[in-house]
């Protein structure tokens, strides 16, 4: 199984948060198309001890204006990057969005994997967490259940993507997958077509630059 790209050894801004609520929030990424990863790890930090934990379950790039849409701008043999070449705008009319789904807090240092006492702030600053964060979160597999009670993502490639993540930072990532299916094995107890099939995705060969 290759997992690289995955991994991150230290925080990294990467967004600043737009909207919030108790079970979510949504940022907006420093630079366009430059989100985070689909099931990684963010966190937004307080001005106390309190650090809210989010898996990203949606990006998006679209218009910055919501009531107009990106349009069509390749001709001839402008295409791709000579688009934005001759179009030095589009970074200041588009944005790139992330929503990340809460999973936890760390309160004084120590960690929790229910929601926290307060939404993160909006407009603090969204890091990547670093890889010791991760591991020590993913210890315990209690947020697994907050994932696959998600409403209006595609359940399944979250959890997924989320274990590649997490097994990513781990030195033996064979070993927590393990440790994680078995997990979910109490979960799905009852839909084993269900919990293969979210397996097989976890183990599926991936390269994320």
């Amino acid at each position: 199984m290759t997992l690289n790209g995955l991994a991150h050894h230290g925080p990294k801004l990467i967004g600043e948060v737009v909207e919030a609520s108790t079970s979510d929030f949504l940022a907006q990424a420093i630079e366009l198309d430059s989100a985070p990863p689909f099931g990684a790890f963010v966190e937004v930090a307080s001005d106390d001890a309190l650090k809210v934990y989010g898996v990203v379950a949606h990006v998006q790039t679209a218009g910055i204006d919501p009531g107009s849409r990106a349009i069509m701008r390749g001709h001839d043999d402008v295409r791709d990057q000579r688009i934005y070449q001759e179009n030095p705008d589009l970074p200041l009319v588009l944005r790139t969005t992330f929503r990340a789904l809460v999973v936890g807090f760390a309160d004084a240092g120590q960690q929790y994997q229910f929601l926290p006492p307060r939404p993160a702030r909006l407009h603090y600053s969204v890091f990547t967490c670093p890889e010791h964060v991760v591991l020590e979160f993913v210890g315990k597999l209690d947020y697994l259940q907050a994932l696959l009670n998600a409403a209006e993502v595609p359940v399944d490639e979250l959890l997924a993507a989320n274990l590649r993540y997490a097994a990513a930072c781990h030195l033996d990532g064979h070993t927590f997958l393990e440790r994680a299916g078995r997990e979910l094995a109490q979960l799905l107890r009852a839909d084993y077509a269900r919990l293969t099939s979210i397996l097989r995705r976890c183990l599926t060969p991936i390269e994320v630059a």
